[in-house]
């Protein structure tokens, strides 16, 4: 009984830090948020009844489609077969998942981003998937007070913050893995992403350091 309720809480907190982190990365949460307690015990029984899609506030083509599922290692492969290499570039797959987060699946991951398309084109996928363990976002890892903050630096400031710093090639700053790195997923970097990182600081009040995403 008593591990039933902790699997139910599980599945209403980690909902309402996934709806938290959706909606800082701009997607439209809002009419997911009366998701209650009553619904996360009705729906235990039948945990992929949870999934759901969102679209960006500012462009509705951008969605992130939310499943929720418990996948065997065999069906990992092809899990993400059903999103058309048309649709990938517009679209994130966020896999809310019973059990721990394994290296399968940071392989899986990085193998969706970086695979090429099926039309013969030397073009990438760049189908954005994370799986998160809903026992490890019962919390917001964002919001955790020894977690500084975290922010994806627009494509466009690359040059010029590069340019700055002196630094030629991204190669040069210091590393944070694709999806191995939890802070990293949860804002959604992916591989060649610059991620600016403010921390207090009791000399100058705050740091500033940039890392890049790394496969």
């Amino acid at each position: 009984m008593s591990d039933n309720f902790v699997y139910i809480d599980n599945i209403y907190r980690s909902r309402m830090t996934l709806l938290d982190i959706l909606e800082s990365r701009g997607y439209d949460v809002e009419k997911y948020r009366k998701f209650s307690p009553a619904e996360a015990t009705a729906a235990a029984a039948a945990f992929p009844s949870l999934s759901f899609k969102v679209s960006k506030k500012d462009d509705e083509t951008k969605v992130c489609d939310v499943r929720y599922a418990a996948i065997s290692r065999q069906k990992l492969d092809t899990f993400f077969d059903d999103i058309d290499d048309d649709d990938t570039e517009n679209t994130e797959v966020i896999v809310m998942m019973p059990g721990l987060i394994t290296d399968a699946h940071n392989i899986i991951a990085l193998k969706q981003y970086m695979k090429a398309k099926e039309s013969g084109e030397k073009e990438r996928r760049k189908l954005r998937v994370s799986f998160f363990c809903i026992e490890m976002i019962v919390i917001n890892p964002l919001k955790h007070i020894l977690v500084p903050k975290h922010e994806i630096v627009p494509n466009e400031y690359h040059k010029e913050l590069m340019d700055s710093m002196y630094i030629t090639s991204k190669s040069k700053f210091p590393e944070i893995k694709f999806h191995v790195d939890p802070i990293a997923r949860c804002i959604g970097a992916v591989p060649g992403d610059i991620i600016k990182i403010t921390r207090p600081s009791a000399s100058a009040g705050e740091a500033i350091i940039y890392r890049v995403c790394a496969p």
